[in-house]
Protein backbone atom coordinates (compact mmCIF):
# COMPACT_ATOMS: atom_id res chain seq x y z
CA UNK A 1 0.00 0.00 0.00
CA UNK A 2 1.28 3.51 -0.84
CA UNK A 3 1.27 6.48 1.64
CA UNK A 4 -1.37 8.14 -0.13
CA UNK A 5 -3.56 5.23 0.14
CA UNK A 6 -2.74 4.46 3.94
CA UNK A 7 -3.66 7.81 4.87
CA UNK A 8 -6.81 7.63 2.47
CA UNK A 9 -8.00 4.04 4.33
CA UNK A 10 -7.59 5.70 8.20
CA UNK A 11 -11.10 6.50 9.85
CA UNK A 12 -12.91 7.54 12.89
CA UNK A 13 -13.19 4.19 14.44
CA UNK A 14 -16.43 3.99 16.51
CA UNK A 15 -17.33 -0.08 16.65
CA UNK A 16 -14.61 -2.13 17.74
CA UNK A 17 -14.09 -5.86 18.90
CA UNK A 18 -13.55 -7.24 21.86
CA UNK A 19 -10.21 -8.67 20.67
CA UNK A 20 -7.54 -6.77 22.71
CA UNK A 21 -4.61 -5.68 20.56
CA UNK A 22 -0.65 -6.86 21.06
CA UNK A 23 1.29 -5.05 23.15
CA UNK A 24 3.77 -5.02 20.50
CA UNK A 25 1.51 -3.12 18.29
CA UNK A 26 0.61 -0.45 20.70
CA UNK A 27 4.99 0.23 21.41
CA UNK A 28 5.31 0.63 17.74
CA UNK A 29 2.46 3.07 17.33
CA UNK A 30 4.13 5.06 20.06
CA UNK A 31 7.64 4.90 18.65
CA UNK A 32 6.47 5.80 15.36
CA UNK A 33 5.42 8.92 17.18
CA UNK A 34 7.68 9.65 19.59
CA UNK A 35 10.52 9.49 15.91
CA UNK A 36 7.85 12.24 14.33
CA UNK A 37 8.91 15.80 14.00
CA UNK A 38 8.72 18.18 16.79
CA UNK A 39 9.62 21.65 16.99
CA UNK A 40 12.80 22.58 17.74
CA UNK A 41 13.21 18.81 18.69
CA UNK A 42 11.05 20.21 21.62
CA UNK A 43 9.51 16.37 21.71
CA UNK A 44 6.57 17.92 24.58
CA UNK A 45 4.90 14.71 24.97
CA UNK A 46 4.39 11.43 27.07
CA UNK A 47 2.45 8.69 25.91
CA UNK A 48 0.27 6.44 27.84
CA UNK A 49 -0.82 3.22 27.13
CA UNK A 50 -4.61 1.98 28.62
CA UNK A 51 -4.45 -2.12 27.40
CA UNK A 52 -6.06 -3.39 30.94
CA UNK A 53 -9.70 -3.84 29.97
CA UNK A 54 -10.61 -2.46 33.61
CA UNK A 55 -9.01 0.27 33.53
CA UNK A 56 -9.93 0.90 29.57
CA UNK A 57 -13.62 0.98 30.68
CA UNK A 58 -12.96 3.28 33.48
CA UNK A 59 -11.60 5.18 31.10
CA UNK A 60 -13.93 5.20 28.60
CA UNK A 61 -16.22 6.76 31.35
CA UNK A 62 -14.29 10.06 31.78
CA UNK A 63 -15.35 10.14 27.52
CA UNK A 64 -18.69 9.43 27.84
CA UNK A 65 -19.02 12.14 30.64
CA UNK A 66 -21.98 14.33 31.33
CA UNK A 67 -25.57 14.70 29.98
CA UNK A 68 -24.88 14.39 26.54
CA UNK A 69 -22.90 11.02 26.41
CA UNK A 70 -20.48 11.53 24.05
CA UNK A 71 -18.33 9.31 23.07
CA UNK A 72 -20.68 5.87 23.94
CA UNK A 73 -18.54 3.72 21.60
CA UNK A 74 -15.32 4.06 23.43
CA UNK A 75 -17.06 1.72 25.98
CA UNK A 76 -15.98 -1.26 23.47
CA UNK A 77 -12.89 -0.51 22.65
CA UNK A 78 -9.80 -2.32 24.11
CA UNK A 79 -6.61 0.32 24.26
CA UNK A 80 -6.30 3.62 23.73
CA UNK A 81 -3.18 5.82 23.91
CA UNK A 82 -2.85 8.82 26.36
CA UNK A 83 -1.20 12.07 24.90
CA UNK A 84 0.07 13.56 28.05
CA UNK A 85 1.59 17.13 27.25
CA UNK A 86 5.16 17.79 28.34
CA UNK A 87 7.18 21.33 29.03
CA UNK A 88 8.40 22.18 25.58
CA UNK A 89 12.36 23.12 25.64
CA UNK A 90 13.10 26.91 26.16
CA UNK A 91 13.27 27.28 22.03
CA UNK A 92 10.36 26.07 21.18
CA UNK A 93 8.97 28.09 24.02
CA UNK A 94 10.23 31.34 23.10
CA UNK A 95 9.51 30.42 19.39
CA UNK A 96 6.13 30.01 20.04
CA UNK A 97 5.52 33.42 21.92
CA UNK A 98 7.51 34.92 20.17
CA UNK A 99 5.41 33.78 16.62
CA UNK A 100 2.34 33.54 18.30
CA UNK A 101 1.98 29.92 17.92
CA UNK A 102 1.38 27.04 20.29
CA UNK A 103 4.11 24.50 19.08
CA UNK A 104 3.43 22.12 21.72
CA UNK A 105 -0.15 21.63 20.83
CA UNK A 106 1.00 21.23 16.97
CA UNK A 107 3.53 18.94 17.84
CA UNK A 108 1.16 16.63 20.08
CA UNK A 109 -1.05 16.88 16.66
CA UNK A 110 1.48 15.42 14.71
CA UNK A 111 2.00 12.54 16.95
CA UNK A 112 -2.01 11.88 17.02
CA UNK A 113 -1.71 11.13 13.30
CA UNK A 114 1.86 9.55 13.10
CA UNK A 115 -0.21 6.97 15.49
CA UNK A 116 -3.09 6.98 13.85
CA UNK A 117 -1.62 5.72 10.75
CA UNK A 118 0.94 3.35 11.97
CA UNK A 119 -2.07 1.62 13.62
CA UNK A 120 -4.14 1.53 10.04
CA UNK A 121 -0.98 0.40 8.75
CA UNK A 122 -0.95 -2.82 11.38
CA UNK A 123 -4.78 -3.55 11.00
CA UNK A 124 -6.18 -1.41 13.83
CA UNK A 125 -8.91 1.03 13.76
CA UNK A 126 -8.33 4.26 15.56
CA UNK A 127 -10.61 7.76 16.81
CA UNK A 128 -8.67 10.59 18.07
CA UNK A 129 -10.86 11.91 20.88
CA UNK A 130 -11.11 14.99 22.01
CA UNK A 131 -13.88 15.40 24.40
CA UNK A 132 -13.02 13.84 27.92
CA UNK A 133 -12.87 14.90 31.48
CA UNK A 134 -9.81 15.79 31.74
CA UNK A 135 -9.92 15.92 35.55
CA UNK A 136 -11.51 12.37 35.80
CA UNK A 137 -9.15 10.82 33.87
CA UNK A 138 -6.16 12.48 34.99
CA UNK A 139 -6.74 11.11 38.66
CA UNK A 140 -7.73 7.75 37.11
CA UNK A 141 -4.47 7.07 35.06
CA UNK A 142 -2.55 8.91 37.94
CA UNK A 143 -1.62 11.69 35.66
CA UNK A 144 0.76 14.28 37.66
CA UNK A 145 -0.72 17.86 38.52
CA UNK A 146 0.37 20.21 35.78
CA UNK A 147 0.45 17.71 33.27
CA UNK A 148 -2.57 17.87 30.61
CA UNK A 149 -4.05 15.07 28.85
CA UNK A 150 -4.33 16.64 25.37
CA UNK A 151 -5.33 13.75 23.41
CA UNK A 152 -7.21 9.92 24.00
CA UNK A 153 -6.96 7.76 20.82
CA UNK A 154 -9.17 4.92 20.66
CA UNK A 155 -7.49 1.75 19.01
CA UNK A 156 -8.90 -1.73 17.85
CA UNK A 157 -9.42 -4.03 15.91
CA UNK A 158 -12.63 -2.74 13.86
CA UNK A 159 -15.89 -4.54 13.75
CA UNK A 160 -17.03 -2.99 10.40
CA UNK A 161 -15.30 -2.16 7.09
CA UNK A 162 -14.06 1.04 6.67
CA UNK A 163 -15.91 3.37 4.44
CA UNK A 164 -15.69 3.19 0.96
CA UNK A 165 -15.15 6.66 0.64
CA UNK A 166 -14.31 9.64 2.64
CA UNK A 167 -16.69 12.70 2.67
CA UNK A 168 -14.65 15.63 1.87
CA UNK A 169 -14.65 19.12 0.79
CA UNK A 170 -13.72 19.61 -3.23
CA UNK A 171 -9.87 19.39 -3.71
CA UNK A 172 -10.15 23.29 -5.26
CA UNK A 173 -12.07 24.47 -2.56
CA UNK A 174 -9.10 23.16 0.01
CA UNK A 175 -6.52 23.49 -2.02
CA UNK A 176 -4.61 26.93 -3.78
CA UNK A 177 -1.58 27.58 -5.53
CA UNK A 178 1.07 30.80 -4.90
CA UNK A 179 -1.31 33.00 -4.06
CA UNK A 180 -4.41 33.21 -2.02
CA UNK A 181 -7.12 33.83 -4.66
Amino acid sequence: MTFYELAKSRYSCRSYTDRPVEREKLISCAETAINGPSACNSQPWSFLIVDDRETALALSETMRDGAIRMNAFTRDCPAFMVIVEEGANLSAKLGGKYKDQEYAQIDIGIAAQSICLNATDLGLGTCIIGWFNEKNAAGLLGIPSGKRIRLIIAIGYTETAAPSSKNRKPFEQKVRFNKWK
